[in-house]
């Protein structure tokens, strides 16, 4: 069973930092899939505050071509495309947001280079979203996609989230990610005019596990929601790709592109895994926190911690799931049909009946399999509700009873009570 739809074009999976891009490593098929390491050497990458201000470009009222030594008009390599005398090359952090701009702009093994009071500043690309803009003039179409580039790696609060791309530009190209499956929104706009359109629509999980400073949390975010009249869901407003890529995020909205931005899991959040059939939570039978003990579903608890699980990245698509209450780990002794799923002390030397990937159902839902074999896939008993029934691993045949989301503790109320999209 694969585990994700990957592009044969280029990808990029960011942990950002305020507004951090990232150093990449190639993906199987010649795309740039997994971050290593901030774009930057700030620490906090570029801020809202400090980067994307009136100070350094980017304000209620002057867009990022205005009086800040940067043009649309010209080059980045030339001296009238990016200026070394004033503007954003003069600071700190105006030469952060250079780095994310020439970033986003060009390709890997391109890059810009300037000199200020004597000391050189090379600024690496990587997405090549607008290649031409190394030495020619951006356009429209090029001041859209690296508006959306750097809206969607905006942070206001500094916390540290990764995040995977998916937009029209074939540099970057279309293709779920498993690792990234909460699609948080879609971003666009143009912050090169004056004044600079900034927007954002919420993707189908905007709400669910919130991060400081992204939206759905954006106190003293730049950006706006254009759609907040009606319904802010991108998927009542933007126009999505053509099959078979048409879950994947949005062509355009309002008539621009739009790079659609998809989350992770946080390792430090307490998640429930519930099932689509029944409505209930994988729980440890009787709460136990005795190795072996069997897990069972039961009528979401908000007081119980044995319902809790913490969700970490092992390897790119294998997570290791811990209970909160008892400390081990999701096992499951063989993939035969009928293996009842336990609890086990954690086996890091690559045992795969201890690591989970998934696959997207495309509205909300996950099909869950074990990494030794993923033709297997968890399931709770056929049109069962009954408290304290084991969960079970059977071949993969698209039931409800093999389907399963996977909320946040905090955020689990409000998801059952709101439109699956």
């Amino acid at each position: 069973m694969p585990t994700s739809n990957l592009p044969l074009t280029r990808k990029l999976a960011l942990f950002s930092t305020m507004f951090g891009l990232a150093c990449s490593a190639p993906g199987a098929d010649g795309g740039i899939h997994e971050s290593e390491a901030p774009a930057s050497a700030s620490s906090n990458g570029l801020a809202s505050i400090n980067g994307l201000s009136s100070a350094n470009g980017l304000s209620s009222a002057n867009g990022l071509s205005s009086a800040n030594g940067l043009s649309s008009a010209n080059g980045l390599s030339s001296a009238n495309g990016l200026s070394s005398a004033n503007g954003l090359m003069t600071t700190a952090p105006g030469r952060d947001t250079v780095s994310y701009l020439v970033r986003c702009a060009l390709p890997a093994g391109h890059s810009i280079t300037k000199v200020l009071g004597g000391t050189t500043y090379t600024f690496p690309g990587e997405l090549g979203l607008a290649p031409q803009w190394e030495n020619g003039a951006c356009d429209d179409s090029c001041q859209q996609y690296l508006s959306a580039c750097m809206l969607a790696h905006l942070n206001t609060s500094g916390k540290h989230i990764a995040l995977w791309l998916d937009t029209d530009n074939p540099s970057v190209g279309w293709g779920r990610n498993t690792d990234y499956p909460y699609q948080e929104g879609s971003f666009f706009g143009n912050i090169f005019t004056s004044p600079p359109k900034a927007y954002y629509c919420n993707g189908k999980d905007f709400d669910v596990g919130l991060v400081p400073g992204r939206i759905g949390a954006t106190a003293g975010s730049i950006y706006q929601n254009p759609y907040a009249a009606g319904s802010s869901y991108c998927s009542d407003n933007c126009v999505a790709p053509a099959a078979p890529y048409s879950q994947d995020g949005f062509a355009s909205c309002n008539g621009m592109h739009v790079i659609t931005v998809w989350r992770n899991f946080d390792p430090n959040t307490d998640y429930t895994v519930c099932n689509r059939a029944s409505g209930m939570c994988m729980n440890t039978v009787g709460g136990s926190t005795a190795a072996g003990a069997k897990v069972c579903q039961n009528t979401y608890d908000t007081a119980s911690s044995s319902m809790r699980w913490r969700i970490v990245q092992i390897s790119p698509r294998n997570y290791q799931f811990t209970n909160v209450k008892s400390g081990l780990v999701m096992d499951i002794s063989s993939t035969r049909d009928g293996t009842i799923l336990a609890q086990s002390p954690y086996r890091p030397s690559g045992n795969g009946n201890q690591l989970w990937s998934f696959t997207p159902t495309g509205d909300g839902f996950y099909e869950f399999n074990p990494s030794a074999n993923q033709g297997s896939a968890l399931s709770a008993p056929i049109q069962s509700s009954i408290e304290g029934a084991t969960i079970q691993a059977y071949a993969w045949a698209s039931r409800p009873n093999q389907q399963w989301s996977i909320i946040p503790m905090a955020d689990r109320l409000a998801y059952d009570g709101r439109h699956v999209r």
